[in-house]
């Protein structure tokens, strides 16, 4: 007998013209990631986001599975934010100046080093077109061998 799988069935239908919509659209266009089909790009980001406090709530790891697990979530997170930042041609460091804020760390960015970052983001945004989600590892975060087809 074949091992049991956990059904999971959800329907969400937003008003085309939300943003909501659009975001879903996105995820649905294999054209724009032809590396990752909506499945995996779903799980990825839920796996990110929740993993590690469904694990915890669970009881099923331990302390340092889960610290193990929030950092392979954390650098999803930061691996997404690389590629939105450079997609839509934003500074890296004021990112991370939030970043820095929100964890009460001191801010160590410099203008110059903004500035390098400004070059590079230019430099990276044209390279976009042969961008391959699997470098930036943000489906990498599994806690199991499923794969998605």
């Amino acid at each position: 007998m074949g091992e049991r799988k956990k059904d999971f069935v959800w329907r969400y239908q937003p008003n085309l013209s939300s943003d909501k919509a659009k975001m879903l659209t996105y995820i649905q266009n294999q054209d724009l990631h032809p590396s990752q089909d909506k499945t995996a790009m779903i799980m990825a980001a839920l796996t990110a986001y929740y993993m590690p406090l469904a694990l915890h709530s669970q009881g099923s790891c331990s302390r340092e599975s889960l610290e193990l697990i929030l950092l392979d979530s954390a650098t999803a997170f930061v691996n997404q934010l690389k590629y939105a930042c450079t997609a839509l041609n934003v500074d890296p460091a004021r990112v991370g100046n939030v970043l820095c804020s929100a964890f009460q760390i001191p801010l160590f960015f410099q203008s110059a080093q903004a500035e390098s970052s400004n070059a590079d983001s230019a430099l990276e945004l044209d390279n976009l077109n042969d961008f391959d989600l699997n470098t930036w590892n943000l489906a990498g975060i599994t806690t199991d061998s499923e794969t998605f087809n």
